[in-house]
């Protein structure tokens, strides 16, 4: 199974655009496709100038993370409590 074991840290398309010029480590999250099948990285959604990300739950729960300039930490807020909605959804965004 494949693991989504690491946020990365970029700014654009390039590891180049990237603070320090290469992707970082951003947050350990330990996410696995089963526990978190959808992750979406978004621009700044909530007005802070950094990019954001959002993750759907396999409960179906939709989570928001807001950026940080440093690392990703914490469960994120819930925007959307858990449902069947998002449970048989093949994609987000």
């Amino acid at each position: 199974m494949r693991e989504l074991e690491r946020a990365w840290k970029r700014s654009g398309a390039a590891a180049a655009n990237s603070l320090g010029g290469a992707d970082t480590t951003y947050g350990a999250a330990n996410w696995t496709v089963a526990s978190v099948p959808f992750v979406m990285g978004t621009p700044d959604a909530d007005n802070d100038s950094v990019p954001d990300i959002w993750a759907v739950r396999s409960d179906g729960s939709v989570r928001f993370h807001p950026g940080s300039r440093t690392a990703l930490s914490g469960d994120g807020g819930e925007m959307v409590g858990p449902n069947s909605h998002w449970r048989s959804r093949i994609a987000i965004g």
